[in-house]
C-alpha cells in the first residue's frame, strides 16, 4: 500500500556514504508524489539549513517539509515555522556543565543547536570544527556554550567512537524527565526535551494533514529513528542499519543507503 507520508532520516539512511543523493531521480519520484498528495517530510536531527540546502537544487523543493534538530522544529519548504521546542537555558547551560565535569562524558565535542546558529567551543581551526561545518553551515566558534543568548533546540554530541551506549545512559539517568539523549549513529548523541523526537513530530503533522500513523512510511538507520519507525504503519530499517535498530524494526529494506534503500522503495510504491 502507498503511504499518504513518507518520512526519511538523511545520514546513513537517504544519504549514501559520501552524503548525496541521486537528485535526477528524486526529482522525477517527489514530482509524482505531489500529483499523488503524497506528502514528503525530511526528519534529521540535522540543522534546518543544512537540510534545506541538499534540496535547494530541486525545481520540486516546495514539496518537502522538513523536522529537524530530531524533531525540535518543524518547518514547511519555505521556513514557515509549524512547530518548536527550545530547551530552557538552565536546562541546557546544568547540562553542559554536568557534560564538562563528568568523567564517562569526557572526550566529547559538543555542539549547541539555536534557533540562529550552532555554537561550540571547538577551535575555528580545528580539524574537527571544519568537519562539523558540512552539517552546521552556521556554525561558529564560543569561548563558553553557557553564554549563548540564542534559544536551544537541541544539543550534539560526538565521540570518537562507536559504541556510546553507557554514555547515553549516564545522561538519561542524571537528567530523567527533563532531557532525553539518544544514539545518533556515528558515535553521536543528540539531547532534546523528553517527547521532542521525529516520532512525535510526524504525530504532529498526521493530525495536522489528517493522516492516521498506519497511512505513513518512515525509513531509519539509528537510535533517534526507532520511535518514528515504530510509530508507522511501515517503518524500514536500511539494511546498513545499527544492529539495535535491525533487531528492533519490524521491516527492512534490501538494501543499504550506499544503493539507494529509500529511492528504491519509493519506485516500488510509485509503479
Amino acid at each position: 500500500m502507498t503511504p499518504r507520508l513518507i518520512a526519511t532520516d538523511l545520514d546513513g539512511t537517504f544519504l549514501d556514504n559520501t552524503g548525496r543523493y541521486d537528485a535526477h531521480r528524486f526529482e522525477a519520484q517527489l514530482a509524482v508524489m505531489a500529483q499523488r498528495q503524497v506528502h514528503f517530510v525530511v526528519a534529521t536531527g540535522d540543522p534546518l539549513d543544512h537540510a534545506q540546502g541538499l534540496f535547494a537544487p530541486l525545481k520540486n523543493r516546495a514539496a518537502i517539509t522538513y523536522v529537524v534538530e530530531d524533531g525540535a522544529l518543524i518547518t514547511t519548504a519555505t521556513g514557515q515555522v509549524l512547530k518548536c521546542a527550545a530547551i530552557p537555558t538552565t536546562l541546557w547551560q546544568a547540562a553542559t556543565t554536568w557534560i564538562s565535569q563528568t568523567p564517562v562524558m569526557a572526550d566529547c565535542f559538543v555542539i549547541a543547536c539555536g534557533w540562529k546558529k550552532a555554537y561550540t567551543q571547538l577551535p575555528v581551526d580545528s580539524e574537527r570544527f571544519k568537519e562539523s561545518q558540512a552539517f552546521y553551515p552556521s556554525l561558529m566558534h564560543v569561548d563558553q556554550l553557557t553564554t549563548v543568548a540564542d534559544g536551544i533546540l537541541k544539543l550534539d554530541l560526538t565521540w570518537l567512537k562507536t559504541d556510546i551506549a553507557p554514555q547515553v545512559a549516564a545522561f538519561n539517568q542524571r537528567f530523567v524527565g527533563n532531557l532525553r539523549a539518544t544514539s545518533s549513529g556515528l558515535g553521536g548523541m543528540n539531547v532534546t526535551l523528553p517527547g521532542v523526537n521525529k516520532a512525535a513530530a510526524l504525530q504532529y503533522l498526521g493530525d495536522t494533514w489528517q493522516i492516521g500513523s498506519a497511512q505513513m512510511a518512515a525509513f531509519g538507520d539509528s537510535g533517534n529513528d526507532a520511535a518514528m519507525l515504530e510509530l508507522v504503519g511501515q517503518g524500514f530499517a536500511v539494511a546498513n542499519a545499527a544492529p539495535e535498530v535491525l533487531r528492533e524494526s519490524r521491516q527492512q529494506t534490501p538494501d543499504t543507503n550506499d544503493e539507494g534503500a529509500v529511492l528504491n522503495q519509493i519506485a516500488r510504491w510509485l509503479v
